[in-house]
């Protein structure tokens, strides 16, 4: 699967779009209405493009693909990522995008079909998201693959011919892995590698977003995973004070 030490080495990061995380979403009959919010790249997948790019400044062969599977408004968003360095960017355009139809094994599935296509040697996950906090599409796309994975990834290293060094976290303590590639990590990267890249408009010049439409590729959502809305009860609810401990017990065990 690893091409030799004379030809490019090629990362894939994904990417999320989520909306706006400053911007509070309106509240419809108890249900939360993001409408009329603002989309934006998830910070920590800019995070993890960040790290990537300063390793390919010790690391010149890498080149670095961002890959996004979203709505097709969204599409535009990528050219950010364009401008912070990477080398090119796919999108996936799907119809009809809510999180409820397009899970993120899902997901997983349609990186898993990318990713072997064009035989990727290294794959940047966030270990979660910004918006819900979920973060298995890393973990599910190793079992998918095949590929060895390295978890909460905090510092890339050093590349030599067909393995990686990278630093991981594991309770108060910093560990260094040198893995065989092909491999998924699973990143936690400082919040300040994002101040590694400078946004400059010229980067992108030349460079295209690739867009593909889901439907092509012959896949089913998974139907194991459900969304359901709840609504806030504006029923009242009866209180009772509790001013002090022979009053508590009481109430308890009565």
């Amino acid at each position: 699967m690893f091409k030799n030490s004379q030809q490019n080495m090629k990362i894939g990061v994904t990417v999320k779009i989520i909306y706006d995380l400053e911007v509070k979403p309106e509240v419809n009959n108890g249900i939360l209405d993001y409408k009329t919010a603002k989309r934006m790249i998830d910070p920590i997948d800019e995070t993890n493009i960040s790290a990537a790019i300063k390793f390919r400044e010790t690391t010149p062969s890498v080149v670095i693909t961002v890959f996004c599977l979203s709505k097709e408004s969204d599409s535009g968003l990528l050219k950010r990522v364009l401008d912070m360095g990477v080398d090119e960017a796919v999108f996936v355009k799907i119809n009809n995008y809510n999180e409820s139809n397009v899970d993120g094994l899902t997901k997983s599935k349609v990186l898993k079909r990318l990713l072997t296509a064009e035989k990727y040697d290294l794959v940047l996950t966030g270990k979660s998201s910004s918006d819900n906090n979920s973060g298995f599409v890393g973990s599910a796309l190793t079992t998918f693959l095949g590929w060895r994975q390295l978890y909460r990834v905090c510092e890339l290293v050093d590349k030599k011919t067909d393995q990686l060094t990278a630093r991981c976290k594991s309770r108060n303590r910093i560990i260094t892995f040198v893995v065989k590639l092909p491999c998924v990590l699973v990143c936690e990267f400082d919040k300040s590698e994002r101040s590694v890249s400078t946004f400059d408009p010229t980067k992108a010049i030349n460079k295209k977003i690739d867009v593909k439409h889901v439907d092509k590729l012959n896949l089913t959502c998974c139907s194991c995973i459900s969304v359901v809305n709840y609504t806030v009860s504006s029923k009242v609810r009866k209180v009772k004070v509790i001013d002090n401990v022979d009053t508590l017990m009481t109430t308890l065990f009565n």
